[in-house]
């Protein structure tokens, strides 16, 4: 009876891992180097060859091992996003039953939802090969057989779940919804048979094997109803429905047969003869359905000495009446073989980038970054404002430096700690220094921009004429729609420069307002000393009050600077790592609740610091308020006079503020563009690689249209139309001078269409070199801005969470040759 059937697996090609992923994790992952997992990436390559580019072994172990490669593929689906837009492998899968070659069916899909179904497919191929290579004749290998082909049913009814809740439409014809539920069928028909051979070798009553080969016979016409639907019913082998067929008769035959043996055994031997005469009509139909590819003489022949013994001992002993079959109760089932549901991931699996954080984990990271850099950035600006208004107030009133005056002509000793400072963090050098490498980052970063953008327009102009030329032959997705993202973010750094730029603005304005001050401060003491006008303030008198108050108000402002100083500082420290809360969420609910996790982090972390910020400014506003109501009774005392000397020290304290104003804004500007030149690079290896898969893609594509051309058949050519008027007599020859023969010129280009007669169409020319995703230097790892944002200058943004394919270009950006870029290859236009 056994007679299994089982569909090849489907052909792939191959593919390189590599450059994608590793290219991939170096622009997405922080602090993590793409050499850490070389290995991984090779391991994960080997398990695609051994179990998917050749045929794995038909044992428990070649499921196993084909199995841990959908595991890995389910594992990485959260880390290494296998998309069109994120990273660009391209999968290429053959129909399994029109064969790998030329011109078999195959689709190919940037997609790991389109690998995984196509691996499980291939998992529930190989799970009935397994079964079916069994050894039939032991118990064990029965057993064997029905489990596999019952994980078979399971694993094709988990691809049509798979393949209609996230691919729609079937990439092949074999993963319509039509053909895995016919082999799902079959699976489960071909189990119920294995059950029906181990029942009856161990000799259980007839009546239990005669139940489960009712329902066998039930399942192979299910699967025949399932195989016949029109739009999978060309796609067998003409003798799988004649073998689906017959079963089902043989199988129906097979249990009256033994339902008959169970009669005889109950003394109804009526009975058991009119159940014999049916099983004999079944296995005759069945024989004949099967058309030589499943027969059942022997069978027959069996049940046919068994009618004519008990014939003979009914008519000589029992003479018990033969009743019509059609009165006799029908046959009850019993279900033993049911879809076993595919399960991953296997015991002891092992995921080979478990030290990657999912992209879910890693995108909340960065959303969480934005909102507590946004929050940090705010109570720094704060402080920071409060911090120079207060500066400034101080200067304008010569504080604490008129308080210091003795009436002798030496220097206030605030003075000298400013002069001091000054000269020891480099004085005005050190800032026209600074301001002098602003222009260069700025326009460094300028032309990472305009080259970004140039690779990005040279894609889409050969896209978009490749698509005018090819018209609905070219199917791809469009450059355009595939690029939004890039252009979205050149947009963004394009706005953060000009942001920045306006900061600069106001930054050089600021010097050139305290470049004199700055430039006597700078001096040594000694000069510094010779700059300033002699003569003290003698008209305040040594045991003023107002001087007492207004000293003792200056020991409160230094203790206010250094409590908000404490306040900053906490403000820019590192706080607890917030991970392992997004990946228990993502654990347990499956996504990760990245606005109430962040929220409620953010306001344990720095509602305190918030509210410490908070009192200090309050603190400031009352200070500043006695310090001008004493200021005001110390001005009343020196008469309102302002000396030149006085006026001096004045601009020598606005200056001093300035300086340490400008010198941390400098800085920190000058490392702002220096953090975002990296971020710029990223992206642009970014670009290249998705240009790089774009141009293998096209050269993949324009192969499959030069195949197209190739198979298209030639015209035959036209036979001469008969004329029913003579042809006109030729005129008589005349006598011309003799012409030289043309120069030759250039030869004409070849369209891409098939000219008539037997020549091959041309080749498509290759890409010149220097074309997409050439030309680039190494492009090193940098690090990313901090988390807070620069006095003066917009925080540090995070990246976009849009990641792009593959094929890494490491190394540092380098302008364009001064003789440019070579021209991009353009097909020729269709004639």
């Amino acid at each position: 009876m056994a007679c299994f059937l089982v569909p090849e697996a489907k052909k792939t090609q191959r593919v390189d891992f590599s450059r994608p992923l590793e290219s991939y994790i170096g622009n997405t992952y922080d602090n993590i180097q793409p050499s850490d997992f070389i290995g991984s990436v090779k391991e994960l390559g080997t398990l695609r060859e051994g179990t998917c580019e050749r045929s794995p072994d038909k044992h428990e172990a070649g499921i196993d091992l084909i199995v841990r490669y959908y595991s890995q593929l389910e594992a990485i689906e959260s880390k290494l996003p296998i998309a069109e837009d994120k990273i660009h492998i391209k999968f290429t899968w053959h129909d399994s039953f029109s064969g790998g070659g030329m011109f078999g069916k195959k689709a190919s899909m940037v997609s790991a939802m389109f690998e995984k179904c196509c691996v499980l497919f291939n998992i529930g191929i190989l799970q009935g090969q397994v079964a079916k290579v069994q050894n039939l004749d032991s118990d064990e290998g029965l057993k064997s057989a029905a489990k596999y082909f019952q994980g078979a049913a399971g694993t094709f009814q988990r691809l049509r779940e798979l393949v209609f809740a996230h691919l729609q439409t079937p990439p092949t014809p074999d993963m319509s919804a039509e053909c895995t539920t016919a082999l799902q069928s079959l699976m489960l028909a071909q189990a119920q048979e294995c059950f029906v051979l181990k029942v009856a070798r161990d000799k259980m009553k007839p009546i239990n094997v005669a139940k489960l080969a009712m329902q066998a016979s039930d399942l192979y016409a299910d699967a025949y109803s399932n195989m016949i639907v029109g739009s999978v019913k060309e796609m067998w082998d003409k003798s799988w429905l004649a073998i689906v067929s017959s079963k089902q008769a043989h199988l129906h035959g097979y249990a009256q047969h033994y339902m008959a043996l169970q009669c005889k055994a109950d003394k109804k031997f009526g009975s058991s003869i009119a159940r014999m005469q049916k099983a004999l009509e079944l296995l005759k139909e069945a024989d004949r359905k099967g058309s030589g590819y499943f027969q059942t003489k022997t069978f027959y022949g069996q049940v046919q000495r068994e009618l004519e013994t008990t014939q003979k001992d009914n008519n000589i002993i029992y003479n018990d009446l033969i009743p019509k079959f059609d009165t006799l109760e029908p046959i009850p089932k019993t279900t033993i073989a049911k879809p076993v549901p595919f399960q991953t991931p296997p015991p002891n699996f092992v995921d080979i980038f478990s030290s990657l954080m999912p992209t879910d984990v890693h995108q909340a990271m960065q959303t969480y970054n934005a909102k507590r850099d946004s929050l940090v950035s705010g109570e720094l600006k704060k402080l920071q404002d409060a911090s120079q208004l207060m500066n400034n107030t101080l200067a304008e009133w010569n504080l604490p430096a008129c308080i210091e005056e003795t009436g002798d002509d030496s220097v206030p000793e605030s003075i000298l700690e400013k002069n001091k400072s000054v000269r020891e963090q480099g004085g005005l050098a050190a800032l026209e220094q600074l301001i002098v490498q602003l222009p260069e980052q700025v326009e460094r970063n300028k032309e990472i921009i305009a080259e970004n953008q140039r690779i990005l327009d040279e894609e889409e102009r050969d896209d978009t004429g490749l698509r005018d030329n090819f018209k609905e032959k070219w199917k791809r997705t469009g450059s355009g729609d595939l690029n939004k993202a890039f252009r979205q973010e050149i947009a963004k750094y394009n706005g953060v420069l000009q942001q920045a730029g306006s900061a600069d603005k106001t930054v050089k304005e600021k010097f050139d307002s305290c470049k004199k001050a700055i430039e006597i401060l700078s001096k040594p003491e000694a000069e510094l000393i010779q700059c300033i006008p002699k003569g003290g303030t003698s008209a305040v008198r040594a045991g003023s009050q107002s001087i007492a108050e207004l000293k003792t108000l200056m020991e409160e402002v230094s203790t206010l600077k250094a409590e908000r100083e404490v306040i900053v500082t906490t403000l820019k420290d590192p706080v607890t790592d917030i991970t392992p809360k997004f990946l228990q969420s993502l654990k347990e609910e499956g996504a990760v609740d990245e606005a109430s996790i962040s929220e409620a982090h953010l306001s344990s972390t720095y509602t305190k610091l918030q509210e410490q910020a908070n009192e200090n400014l309050t603190k400031q506003n009352d200070l500043m308020r006695r310090v001008e109501e004493v200021y005001k009774r110390f001005h009343m005392e020196t008469g309102g006079k302002v000396s030149p000397r006085e006026q001096l020290l004045k601009q020598l304290a606005a200056g001093y503020d300035t300086f340490s104003e400008l010198n941390n804004n400098l800085k920190e500007g000058n490392k702002f563009y220096g953090d975002l030149t990296p971020i710029l690079m990223r992206q642009q290896s970014k670009i290249n690689d998705f240009t790089f898969a774009r141009k293998t893609e096209k050269e993949e594509l324009m192969k499959d249209i030069q195949r197209s051309f190739s198979t298209q058949p030639t015209p035959a050519p036209q036979p001469p139309q008969a004329s029913s008027q003579p042809p006109q007599r030729p005129p008589p020859p005349q006598a011309q001078a003799q012409q030289p023969p043309p120069a030759p010129g250039p030869a004409p280009v070849q369209a891409y269409h098939h000219p008539p007669g037997p020549t091959a169409p041309p080749p498509v020319q290759p890409v010149q070199a220097g074309g997409w995703g050439q030309g680039y230097a190494p492009q090193p790892q940098y690090y990313q801005p901090p988390p807070q944002g620069y006095p003066g200058y917009p925080p540090a943004q995070p990246q976009f969470n849009t990641y792009y394919p593959s094929a890494p270009q490491s190394g540092y950006y380098t302008m364009p040759p001064a003789s440019g870029y070579p021209p991009q290859y353009h097909p020729p236009p269709r004639r």
